[in-house]
């Protein structure tokens, strides 16, 4: 008699691991992107596909993890390499021991983080709504970032590390906590001060500004229309 093949099952990839793989695809095509163009215009449209893939990579990260997520950007003048140039992704979790017990609770890196391109900066002042949705969350918190593990980052309100982060939150099912508010980016330079001079609008880069909106499932809608960010 003739043995009946066996039949194989495919595993297919789920939503979650292809929403996550196309947020990396994101980030790297516009890092490549960023290194065959030149000039201020396009280094923004690159930064706000960059902000956009972080903030869908964030979202994936709160459906996998079934965890609060926060997309973060740094927000401390001593370190102007990273100052509101810098973005990242971090979650609620645990540190467990080789035993399987829970040692620690707090926020954990889902990311090494991302720098946007040379003078680009996250803009606060002119991030439409910013804060305005937050039901007591403040709009920074304080962390240790990156870290794989918890250490200091303990404080589910106010992170409880060393550094200050501005912070865009995701709900563990993927959905915004922060509705209808704004991630505006902008070209400019940075003072002695630290504080962002933005490009003179009668200058060769007058006007470059684009924004995010987080919407209430999580997606974010882009605006590149300088005039509507304000």
């Amino acid at each position: 008699m003739f043995n009946k093949p066996k039949r194989t099952r495919c595993k297919a990839f789920t939503l979650i691991e292809l929403l996550v793989v196309i947020s990396i695809i994101l980030i790297a095509s516009s890092i490549i992107f960023i290194g065959g163009n030149s000039g201020g215009g396009a280094s923004l449209s690159s930064s706000l596909r960059i902000v956009s893939g972080i903030a869908q990579g964030a979202r994936g990260q709160a459906i996998l993890k079934n965890a609060e997520t926060r997309l973060i950007i740094h927000n401390d003048p001593t370190d102007l390499e990273k100052y509101r140039r810098y973005f990242g992704i971090v979650y609620w979790g645990e540190d467990v021991n080789s035993s399987g017990v829970v040692t620690a609770t707090g926020w954990k890196a889902a990311t090494q983080g991302t720098s946007l391109p040379e003078g680009i900066y996250f803009d606060p002042s002119i991030s439409n709504q910013f804060g305005a949705n937050r039901n007591g969350m403040s709009e920074t918190i304080s962390l240790d970032y990156p870290r794989i593990s918890v250490g200091a980052n303990t404080d589910l309100q106010s992170g409880a590390g060393s550094t200050s982060y501005y912070q865009y939150a995701f709900n563990s099912n993927g959905t915004s906590a922060n509705p209808n508010e704004w991630l505006a980016i902008r070209a400019g330079n940075l003072n002695a001060d630290g504080d962002l001079v933005a490009y003179d609008s009668t200058g060769e880069n007058g006007f470059l500004k684009a924004a995010l909106i987080f919407r209430q499932a999580g997606t974010t809608t882009p605006v590149t229309d300088p005039d509507a960010v304000q």
